[in-house]
Parts: structure tokens; sequence; C-alpha cells
């Protein structure tokens, strides 16, 4: 194999870890965002609840 075919394949793995990467972290946000979300709506039920005593 070529050298230059072989700094392409290394190239390319190489962005496919760092979007691999990417993606995990992304993934982790979106899940964090969710959890934040459901913890403020359960507040704010919650809230609701007191109130309505």
């Amino acid at each position: 194999m070529s050298a230059d075919k072989q700094g392409k394949n290394k190239k390319k793995q190489t962005e496919l870890e760092r979007l691999r990467e990417e993606n995990e972290l992304l993934q982790i946000e979106n899940d964090y965002l969710k959890k934040l979300r459901a913890l403020v709506q359960s507040q704010r039920d919650k809230e609701r609840k007191s109130s309505k005593n």
C-alpha cells in the first residue's frame, strides 16, 4: 500500500474516531437535558399541587 493511501486511511480512521467521540458526547448531553427537563417538570408539578391546597 502506498504511503499516500496509508495516510488517507489513517485520516479517515481518525475522523471516524472523532465523529464517534462527538456523537457520544452529544448523546450524553441529550440524556442530561432530558433528565433536567423531567426534574424541572416534576418540581413545577409539586408547586402546582401545593398551591392548590
